[in-house]
């Protein structure tokens, strides 16, 4: 049931691939209509890192690190480039193997239960790289050239990306915990457990780690925030409240990470609330009806969020008001919204990159990455895009206005 997210998106592939043969319901992906490009993709360099997602339902985003981009794919191979270029800097396998017969089984049956393949992106700080995987492990290596520092076993599928401010390294695992060890050595420092509800999404939120606070969202709505370094909580917020009869009804997960612009936390849960809150105190700046599972984007004056029906909103940082809203992907499946020069970027299903205006959200461009889709979300430097599709294929992007 923690597959729910990716199981309405396979619903909705299948009712898109069976629409020859069926009537349409209303419920399908909404078809994607010509416009007038006014922009051009340029792709910069392209290059393979790995066998990518894998069958799964991981996100293994990749992180840029000064004039590095670290990605890891579900095996195991971590691999920094030159994100100018391009050129593999080194690759290295952090994936414990399994011997004998007990390996002949993982390798054949691919039992989450025996193997430990990567399920956590990877992140950098402090001259490290943090990366999670099926089995709990969290993983510290040298940024340098990949050797493995120190290995932690936690408690817990680690499903999101490791989060540092290169003193302690935050993780939240599926079973509703958050644990902090230090950076350096691995060692324990503290960890909080916020028991999940009977139903959640796939995959858990990232948390924010800055020098004073960890700022960590929950499966029950909650968005809390910590010391650092003993792990009292200076304060929390419920997000959206659950409502409905049914489980499927009452789940309000904060499954993207919050983002954080000018002193405020940028919040979205699913079925829930868009939300603004105050870092300092937790207090509300503002709250808009709305959800989403994706991660959310901002840029001068604007709030960017790719809403679970498929409709791409732009919110007024300050206010919370509405700038624009485009419906023209509605149930496409959209990865969260990435900006770069004046446009915003979004994935959907079907490995299309849409670019739109971030003006005023109208289609400016548009090519296909991968048939296989795209679920890590997508990077940037602010002028450069960067895309690690589900088979393992990194690619950089520019874009310049046609005219």
């Amino acid at each position: 049931m923690r597959h729910l997210k990716w199981s309405f998106l396979l619903c909705a592939l299948l009712l898109s691939g069976c629409s020859w043969f069926s009537k349409k319901t209303g419920q399908e992906p909404m078809d994607l209509v010509d416009f007038k490009e006014t922009a051009k993709l340029n792709e910069l360099w392209s290059k393979n890192v790995g066998d990518g997602q894998g069958v799964g339902l991981t996100q293994l985003t990749p992180a840029i690190d000064g004039d590095k981009i670290f990605t890891v794919d579900h095996e195991g191979i971590l691999t920094a480039i030159d994100r100018q270029k391009g050129k593999t800097l080194w690759s290295k396998s952090i994936t414990t193997e399994w011997t004998g017969w007990l390996g002949a089984v993982v390798h054949i049956f691919k039992s989450p239960d025996l193997n430990n393949d990567i399920t956590g992106g990877v992140s950098s700080g402090g001259g490290l790289l943090f990366v999670g995987n099926y089995a709990g492990e969290l993983i510290a290596l040298s940024a340098v050239d990949g050797a493995e520092v120190w290995r932690k076993q936690l408690k817990g599928e680690i499903s999101s990306v490791p989060q540092t401010n290169g003193v302690v390294v935050a993780v939240q695992t599926m079973n509703g915990k958050l644990f902090v060890v230090d950076a350096k050595t691995g060692a324990d420092l503290w960890f909080y457990e916020n028991p999940p509800p009977v139903l959640t999404l796939r995959g858990t939120a990232a948390p924010v780690v800055t020098d004073s606070v960890i700022y960590a969202g929950f499966s029950n709505g909650r968005l809390m925030a910590f010391n650092p370094g003993n792990g009292l909580i200076l304060w929390e917020q419920r997000m959206a409240m659950p409502k409905g009869r049914s489980e499927l009804d009452r789940m309000v997960d904060i499954h993207a990470s919050p983002i954080m612009k000018d002193g405020i936390i940028y919040v979205g849960t699913y079925q829930g609330r868009i939300a603004a809150i105050a870092r300092g105190t937790g207090g509300n700046v503002w709250g808009q009806d709305g959800s989403t599972t994706e991660t959310l984007a901002a840029a001068e004056d604007k709030l960017f969020v790719s809403q679970s029906d498929g409709k791409i909103t732009a919110y007024n940082l300050t206010s919370g008001d509405v700038v624009w809203q485009n419906e023209k992907l509605l149930r496409r499946g959209l990865s969260g919204p990435q900006v770069f020069g004046s446009y915003i970027a979004v994935v959907d299903f079907e490995g299309y990159l849409h670019v739109l205006k971030q003006a005023d959200g109208e289609l400016a461009a548009r090519t296909r990455i991968d048939s296989n889709g795209v679920r890590a979300p997508m990077l940037t430097d602010g002028n450069t895009l960067y895309v690690y599709d589900n088979d393992g294929e990194l690619t950089a992007f520019n874009i310049t206005a046609k005219k």
